[in-house]
């Protein structure tokens, strides 16, 4: 009898273990959509420039770079968790039309990179990024960040130990694991969850002007966090709201992008 028992538990802890690797697995590949394909730069509609971006652990990241007119600031876009920086063209050619520079980074593990992203990691190459453009001569504090959804929990974090410009951050959460918590058991999320992206534990950090935008009708990321991420940090944000807008394009089109065009041409005034 104790002999079946004994296999009995020793049968349900390697399933357990066996779930837990497949549904780890499982999210990484959720909150991580990214493909092998490199973006092809001739099929940008703005010209870009190949940049080489070497990482503080050794990775050397393929991302696209325009350069700014003259006297213009540029802006580090970090993309969100889908394909490529191929992918995020439509959205940044808004900026490029209006003669900012634009460094579209391109993670650890996209676009072809070698790596594997993380949220510690993913930081790591928008550090480097910066430093990339401090080479260039372009000084971090007179730098942009732009994130969009993943890459809003890129920029808090970056902009909570560098200083900047200004940040925008596009349909952001103020924590992955917290938008977990409403389908799962804490102690559940927190076991599997490597990947946190808890944004709404460095946004008080923050003391660069800051702009948030988001759609009221996101079924990605709920309109809510954005509000907590706002709630938790300090006067320097603004929030806007857009009536009607999704996660996708129509938060930008025409109204998110006039709200960063705005907020972009505010910081030079």
């Amino acid at each position: 009898m104790l002999k079946r028992l004994l296999v009995a538990v020793l049968g349900l802890a390697l399933l357990t273990g066996a779930s837990g690797v497949g549904l780890q697995h499982y999210y990484k590949g959720r909150i991580f959509r990214a493909v092998d394909s490199v973006p092809d730069p001739a099929k940008a509609p703005f010209a870009v420039e190949v940049a080489t971006i070497e990482t503080a652990d050794g990775l050397p990241l393929k991302s696209w770079w325009h350069p700014p007119a003259a006297g213009a600031r540029t802006v580090l876009y970090l993309h969100g968790n889908y394909r490529n920086v191929g992918y995020y063209t439509r959205g940044v050619r808004p900026l490029v039309e209006a003669g900012y520079g634009v460094l579209m980074l391109d993670y650890r593990g996209y676009g072809g990179n070698p790596g594997t992203p993380s949220d510690e990691g993913l930081v790591q190459d928008a550090e480097a990024a910066l430093d990339w453009l401090a080479a260039k001569g372009i000084a971090p504090e007179t730098v942009v960040v732009y994130g969009y959804s993943l890459g809003t929990g890129v920029a808090v974090p970056l902009a909570a130990e560098r200083d900047l410009a200004g940040v925008v951050l596009a349909a952001p959460f103020a924590s992955i694991a917290e938008m977990g918590y409403a389908q799962y058991p804490h102690w559940f999320v927190d076991l599997l969850l490597d990947d946190r992206f808890d944004s709404i534990d460095h946004i008080a950090a923050v003391r660069e002007p800051v702009l948030i935008f988001h759609g009221d009708a996101d079924t990605t990321v709920p309109v809510t966090q954005s509000a907590r991420l706002a709630a938790a940090g300090g006067s320097n944000i603004r929030r806007v709201v857009i009536p009607g807008a999704s996660h996708g394009w129509d938060l930008f089109e025409p109204r998110g992008n006039a709200l960063v065009l705005d907020f972009l041409k505010a910081l030079a005034d």
